[in-house]
């Protein structure tokens, strides 16, 4: 069954509640750039997807009851050969043609198998694709064939490790939640036989005046470009990176303004009376979802609690539906459900680029000024410099009309109509397209 879109949006409140035009250059605090997260709302710039991409490749995922992809939220990864497709209980192979190629591995619980994905990732030097679930990591070959199961060290509590990534064939590395403030370390090193080989020291402890599960005390899901790897705690202001030695090096520093993570807001949480009101808490995480490349971070940044004090990019209503005292059922409209922002960074340059919305779908991301098709924004970066987007056909279908093409500038008039072409041999219920943007050739080199 297909999740509606509003179901994600209404989770991500629940864990809220649970817990410059043009360029705006980075200030630097010694030696390290900081991003100033608060300053640069309401200068928001349209980019175009022109000034980082020469094309667009679309592959159409087969469509079968082998493999339908009924969520709208997924995650993608393509390699030279694949193309990987993750859902919360399945993970669907497909060539780079888009024909469908097998599950990798299967819903259950016993070797092999899985009763829910929270994360997986491609090692192409061993072949290998690693799942992380609930208590373990799961590899396997990228043609399916089950390797190893490797069990998640846990925390004094008796929690797994969460946001794991490999570093290399026999090391990986993951982050303890410090739900309760208590933990003796954060981050930590481990390897096949699941032993903790290097823990990393937490300094942030407090005693929560009421147990509570919250963003704030997680870490975002580590990225990696090339051998490096990079890891953040929601509660930290500082992007790390780990280094030949195995060390955590600061990299990068978003400045929240009062916004902060204190020790005062992490023992105290929001107040009662707003949660069960439904009042969100004033809360900035600027990391929620990260694809790097060698030259460009590109990530999200959600605001919660603040669409009052501050302009954010105008979105499209998007339709819910409640429930009435009659119990007849409504259909509603509301215009944000979650404030966030996409941001692209320059390494190089050391500037931040704020992005607003289509100024016809008001959908996010950048504006497609190549072919005239949705506005893209990258999921994955691939060992071939590509940036790799999924689109739902329904979007396609429903957003790229004629009157949206009319407002658009389109560069490229033969891709133009090969697009069309696409869209209208597409059906409704088919499965996702997976876009690959080839990088300009200036911009793939590597950065600092």
């Amino acid at each position: 069954m297909q999740i509606p879109r509003w179901d994600y949006h209404i989770l991500l409140l629940v864990c809220l509640l649970l817990s410059g035009c043009g360029q705006n250059k980075v200030d630097n605090t010694g030696d390290l750039p900081v991003i100033d997260i608060i300053g640069n709302l309401g200068n928001y710039e349209a980019v175009p997807v022109s000034q980082y991409i020469t094309e667009l490749e679309y592959v159409p995922l087969e469509t079968n009851y082998d493999c339908f992809i009924g969520e709208e939220y997924v995650g993608v990864i393509v390699t030279s050969t694949h193309i990987f497709v993750r859902g919360s209980k399945y993970c669907y192979a497909f060539g780079r043609d888009g024909q469908f190629l097998g599950q990798i591995g299967s819903y259950g619980q016993g070797p092999g198998e899985y009763i829910a994905l929270y994360n997986f990732m491609v090692n192409e030097k061993t072949q290998s694709l690693y799942f992380e679930t609930l208590r373990t990591i799961l590899e396997y070959s990228l043609d399916g064939v089950f390797r190893q199961s490797i069990n998640l060290p846990k925390d004094k509590h008796g929690s797994s490790l969460k946001r794991v990534s490999f570093i290399c064939d026999s090391l990986f590395i993951g982050h303890f939640n410090n739900y309760k403030g208590d933990l003796p370390h954060n981050f930590v090193l481990f390897d096949r036989s699941s032993e903790v080989v290097k823990s990393f020291d937490n300094y942030v402890h407090f005693k929560p005046k009421r147990e509570r599960t919250s963003i704030v005390n997680s870490s975002m899901e580590p990225y990696r470009i090339g051998e490096r790897v990079f890891v953040k705690e929601n509660s930290n202001d500082t992007l790390f990176y780990l280094d030949r030695k195995n060390e955590l090096t600061p990299w990068l520093v978003f400045d929240l303004g009062e916004y902060t993570n204190t020790i005062e807001k992490m023992e105290n949480g929001p107040p009662i009376d707003d949660i069960l009101q439904g009042i969100l808490p004033e809360l900035i995480v600027p990391l929620s979802t990260v694809t790097g490349t060698h030259n460009y971070i590109f990530f999200r940044v959600i605001y919660s609690g603040l669409s009052e004090k501050y302009t954010f990019p105008k979105e499209r209503e998007i339709p819910t539906v409640a429930s009435s005292g009659s119990g007849l059922i409504n259909v509603q409209s509301v215009g944000k459900d979650a404030d966030n922002v996409l941001v692209i960074y320059d390494i190089t340059n050391q500037t931040a680029h704020f992005l607003d919305t289509d100024p016809v779908s008001y959908r996010k991301g950048l504006i497609n000024d190549l072919d005239g098709g949705l506005s893209f924004w990258p999921r994955y970066y691939t060992s071939d410099n590509e940036l790799v987007d999924i689109w739902r056909v329904e979007d396609m279908k429903e957003y790229l009309t004629d009157e949206y093409f009319a407002g658009h500038e389109i560069k490229d008039p033969a891709s133009h109509q090969k697009l069309k072409e696409l869209i209208q041999k597409l059906d409704f219920d088919d499965n996702p397209v997976v876009v690959i943007a080839k990088l300009k050739p200036e911009l793939i080199g590597e950065s600092k």
